[in-house]
């Protein structure tokens, strides 16, 4: 698992992170740093700004970025279990990610914007 020499690599899960890392931004912005969380919404009421910097170092996966969010947004966009709320749509570079399994094995780093989208439905 993971990068092989030529760079690709060899899981489908890590090929869709690896995807998205290269579709999205330019080798090297994988320093310490912070993430951009940006939030649409009622979200932005949860912690009176549009959005969010998490300092990091190196890459995280993307739950454990979400498990840093401050508690009153975290449990809107998480559920009891710690996983993603169908309520809340999560795009990472502008790509919607939540359906793509386990958001574990996403990986983000400095640099990159999450944007966090409350589903409204109405009738």
């Amino acid at each position: 698992m993971g990068i092989t020499d030529d760079r690709l690599p060899d899981d489908e899960d890590d090929l869709r992170g690896a995807y998205m890392r290269r579709m999205h931004l330019p080798e090297g912005l994988r320093m310490n740093g912070s993430i951009s969380i940006r939030l649409i919404g009622f979200l932005r009421d949860l912690v009176g700004a549009n959005s969010l910097e998490i300092e990091v170092e190196g890459e995280l996966g993307l739950l454990q970025v979400l498990n840093r969010l401050p508690e009153g947004l975290k449990r809107e966009v998480l559920d009891k279990l710690g996983e993603p709320s169908p309520r809340i749509l999560i795009l990472v570079n502008g790509v919607e990610v939540t359906s793509f399994g386990d958001l574990g094995k996403i990986r983000v780093g400095a640099g990159d914007e999450i944007v966090l989208i409350p589903i409204i439905h109405g009738g």
